[in-house]
C-alpha cells in the first residue's frame, strides 16, 4: 500500500523497454530527493492517492499516461523542486486536493479542477494565470474551492479578472515578487480572502499603505467598480450620497457661523467635503470684513484652512487669508500655485491628489528664494504634493531653507538625475539642508542620479527615506552611509541584489548591509563627507583611533548579521541538500 524510496540516489524507476510497474493496491508512492530525470511512462497504479516526487531533476513534461492511470484516485501531487516546463491538464483528477509544483520552470499554469484546495506555484516563470480553470469556459457560473493560491516569485504581469472571479473560496493569495502593475477590482469582492502578500511588485495606482493591509485594500478595490454578477461576492459600497452641509450656495447665516468658529481655539476654518468649486461669495464677504476690535480683517486672523475633498481649481482667494500657516487642499482639482501664495507665511502645505504639474511648481514665484523675497519659500516646512502629475522633480524645491518634510509619492517621476526640463532646473539638486523626511514611493524612478551622494553631503538631519515601489534595478550601496536614518523603505522595486528578508528588517540592519558592499576606500571617503556635513569631522590621532575602533566594531556587527542571514536561510524547507551544505560551510568560515 505504501512505497517509500525517498532520499536515495535513484536515477530511474523502470526502463522504457521493461514491463510496466503493476501495483494495484498502492496508495502512496514517495520518490522525493533522488536523481530522477523522468517518471515511468507506464505504471498501473489505479488506487494511488499520494504521488510525491519532489527534489528530483525531472525536466520532461509530466507523463499524461500516469495522470490518466491514477486520475480517479489521486488526492496529493507533490512535484516541487524539479525542472518541469509543463504539466498536463489535471481537470480529470476529480479527487485531487493538493497540488505543489513550486520551484520548477513552468511557463504556463496547470489546469486544475474545481475541488483542488491548495495550489503552490512559487518560483516558476509564469507570466499569467490565464487558463487555470478550463471548466470556466463551459460554465459561466463556475466557482473554485481553492483556499490557498501561492504565486510568489514568478513574472505575473496581471491577475486575470475572469480567473479571480472564480476564487470565491480563496483565503490566502500570495502574489508577491511578481511584475504586477495594478489589481483587478473583483479582488475586493472575494468573500473569504483574508491575506494577500503583494510586496516586490511595482503597483503604482494604489497607495503603498493599502498594499500591506488586505481588508483596507479590498475596501479600496470595491470602490473602484461594482460587484460582479452573482450572490457569491461581498456587497459593493453604498451609493455616495451628497455631503452634509454642501456649500455651493451659502446663506449669510451659515457663513457667519463657519467664520465665527474659526476665530477661536486653533483658528481653523474647516470646509472639507463641502462640494466646493470655489470660495462662496458669502464666505468671502465675512472673511474680508473688518474685525470688530480693529487690527485688520477677519480673514487675517485665520491660521488653518482645511479644504480637502472638494472640486476647487483655483486658490486665488488665499489673498484674504494673510496669516495662514496651514493649508490642506488635498483631493481637489488644483492645477497651479497662485502668486498670492508667495506672501503667505504657510508652514505646512498639503496638496495631495490634485492636478499639479512639474512646470506649474517650477515656474511659480512662490518656490523661489530671491528677489522679490517669497515669504512662503522661507517659512515652508512641510510640503505634500503626492498623487499629482509630476513627471520631473522641480529643482527649485532644493533652495527652500526650512523644508523638513517633502512628500512626492505616487507621481510620474522616472529619474532624479540633475538636468533641465522645460527650461527649468530638474532632478535632485544640492540643497535641502533642513530635510528630515523624504518620501518618493510609488513613482517610476529607475535612476537616482546623485541623490545618494547629495543626501550624504547636504542632509545631515535626514531621518526617514522611502524609495518603495519604484523601478530601481540596483540599490546604490552609498545609501548605507546615511546612518541618521530611523526609517528606510526600499521594498517593491524590481532589483534582485538585496534579498527581501533584509529589506524587511529595521533601518540600521539595512544600512549595515549596504555599507558592507562598499570598498574600504569608498566607505572612508563617504564617511568623511557625512561627518563634514554634520560638523563632526575628526581631527588628529584621537579621531583616527576612534575611526579604527568604529571600523572594528562595525566589522564584527557585519559578521554577526551575516551569520543571522545564513541561519534564516537554513530554516527554508525548500533548500536542497547541496545548498544547505554550502551555507553551513560558509557559516563556519564566518564564525
Amino acid at each position: 500500500r505504501e512505497v517509500d524510496l525517498s532520499n536515495n540516489s535513484l536515477t530511474r524507476i523502470t526502463g522504457d523497454d521493461e514491463p510496466p510497474v503493476v501495483l494495484p493496491s498502492l496508495i502512496r508512492l514517495d520518490l522525493a530527493n533522488n536523481r530522477l530525470n523522468k517518471l515511468p511512462m507506464r505504471m498501473e497504479v489505479p488506487s494511488l492517492r499520494h504521488l510525491i516526487f519532489a527534489g528530483n531533476e525531472i525536466g520532461e513534461e509530466f507523463p499524461d499516461a500516469l495522470i490518466r492511470e491514477c486520475g480517479k484516485s489521486l488526492t496529493t501531487l507533490d512535484g516541487q523542486r524539479n525542472k518541469l516546463h509543463r504539466v498536463p491538464s489535471l481537470v480529470g483528477c476529480k479527487r485531487l486536493r493538493v497540488v505543489d509544483f513550486g520551484d520548477n520552470a513552468l511557463i504556463d499554469v496547470p489546469q486544475i479542477g474545481e475541488d483542488v484546495i491548495e495550489l503552490n506555484l512559487v518560483n516558476n516563470k509564469l507570466k499569467s494565470i490565464g487558463g487555470l480553470f478550463a471548466e470556466m469556459e463551459q460554465s459561466p457560473d463556475f466557482r473554485s474551492k481553492l483556499g490557498e493560491l501561492r504565486l510568489r516569485g514568478n513574472k505575473v504581469e496581471s491577475l486575470d479578472p475572469a480567473i479571480v472571479r472564480c476564487l470565491t473560496s480563496v483565503a490566502f493569495l500570495d502574489a508577491s515578487m511578481n511584475n504586477l502593475k495594478d489589481l483587478p477590482s473583483v479582488l475586493g469582492y472575494l468573500p473569504c480572502l483574508r491575506r494577500m502578500p503583494l510586496e516586490g511588485n511595482a503597483i503604482r495606482s494604489i497607495r503603498a499603505s493599502l498594499l500591506t493591509n488586505t481588508p483596507a485594500l479590498m475596501k479600496f478595490l470595491r470602490g473602484r467598480d461594482s460587484a460582479p454578477p452573482g450572490d457569491d461576492y461581498l456587497a459593493g459600497p453604498d451609493p455616495a450620497g451628497s455631503a452634509g452641509g454642501a456649500l455651493t450656495k451659502v446663506e449669510v447665516g451659515q457663513a457667519k457661523s463657519l467664520v465665527n468658529s474659526a476665530l477661536a481655539g486653533t483658528f481653523t476654518l474647516d470646509l472639507s467635503g463641502k462640494e466646493l468649486s470655489n470660495m462662496p461669495g458669502a464666505l468671502m464677504a465675512e472673511l474680508t470684513a473688518d474685525c470688530a476690535n480693529g487690527g485688520g480683517t477677519v480673514g487675517g486672523r485665520v491660521r488653518r484652512l482645511v479644504l480637502a475633498r472638494n472640486s476647487v481649481e483655483q486658490l486665488d482667494f488665499l489673498a484674504v487669508l494673510t496669516g495662514l500657516t496651514y493649508l490642506d487642499a488635498g483631493q481637489n482639482n488644483v492645477r497651479d500655485l497662485p502668486d498670492v501664495l508667495a506672501k503667505t507665511p504657510i508652514v505646512e502645505l498639503r496638496l495631495a491628489r490634485n492636478q499639479l504639474s512639474s512646470r506649474a511648481i517650477a515656474g511659480s514665484p512662490t518656490c523661489r528664494v530671491g528677489d522679490p523675497v517669497s515669504t512662503f519659500a522661507t517659512t515652508l516646512s512641510t510640503l505634500d504634493i503626492s498623487g499629482n502629475g509630476l513627471e520631473w522633480l522641480p529643482g527649485a524645491l532644493s533652495t527652500l531653507p526650512n523644508l523638513s518634510t517633502l512628500i512626492l509619492a505616487n507621481n510620474n517621476l522616472t529619474t532624479l538625475a540633475a538636468g533641465t526640463s522645460d527650461g527649468e532646473d530638474s532632478g535632485w539638486q544640492k540643497g535641502y539642508t533642513s530635510l528630515e523626511t523624504l518620501n518618493l514611493a510609488g513613482n517610476n524612478i529607475s535612476n537616482l542620479g546623485d541623490l545618494p551622494i547629495n543626501l550624504i553631503e547636504c542632509c545631515p538631519l535626514l531621518r526617514n527615506l522611502s524609495l518603495a515601489n519604484n523601478e530601481l534595478t540596483l540599490i546604490p550601496p552609498e545609501l548605507g552611509v546615511l546612518d541618521s536614518l530611523t526609517s528606510f523603505d526600499l521594498t517593491g522595486n524590481p532589483q534582485r541584489g538585496v534579498r527581501m528578508d533584509i529589506l524587511c528588517r529595521r533601518a540600521s540592519d539595512q544600512l549595515a548591509y549596504l555599507r558592507s558592499r562598499l570598498g574600504e576606500n569608498d566607505l572612508q571617503s563617504l564617511e568623511s563627507k557625512r561627518k563634514a556635513a554634520s560638523g563632526t569631522a575628526p581631527s588628529g590621532d584621537v579621531g583616527e583611533e576612534a575611526d579604527a575602533s568604529s571600523c572594528s566594531t562595525q566589522r564584527i556587527d557585519e559578521l554577526r548579521r551575516s551569520i543571522e542571514d545564513i541561519t534564516l536561510q537554513l530554516n527554508n524547507v525548500y533548500l536542497t541538500e547541496a545548498k544547505k551544505y554550502a551555507l553551513k560551510k560558509e557559516m563556519k568560515m564566518l564564525k
